[in-house]
């Protein structure tokens, strides 16, 4: 995907890739799990930092609204980059 040029129909495809609970959000260990794919050496609170600049209510997880602001924002590709 290339954030702010990424389509609805990519971002929602990502978006029930990575939600493997099928619980509606993102979890951090969901995405935890993925990080790996997208930066082999990144670190938990790589990814949390990168989480809260967009986890309105503060627990954790993205739903679909906040995870399209990830994506919009150029943040995955900030993390991709192992920016902070």
């Amino acid at each position: 995907m290339k954030g702010s040029q990424a389509t609805q129909n990519e971002i929602v495809r990502a978006f029930h890739a990575l939600d493997t609970n099928r619980s509606g959000s993102i979890n951090i260990d969901e995405l935890a799990a993925f990080m790996p794919v997208i930066v082999p050496n990144g670190t938990s609170q790589m990814l949390l930092n990168h989480i809260t600049k967009v986890d309105k209510d503060n627990n954790y997880s993205l739903d679909f609204s906040e995870f399209t602001n990830f994506i919009k924002k150029g943040i995955g590709r900030q993390l991709s980059l192992g920016r902070s």
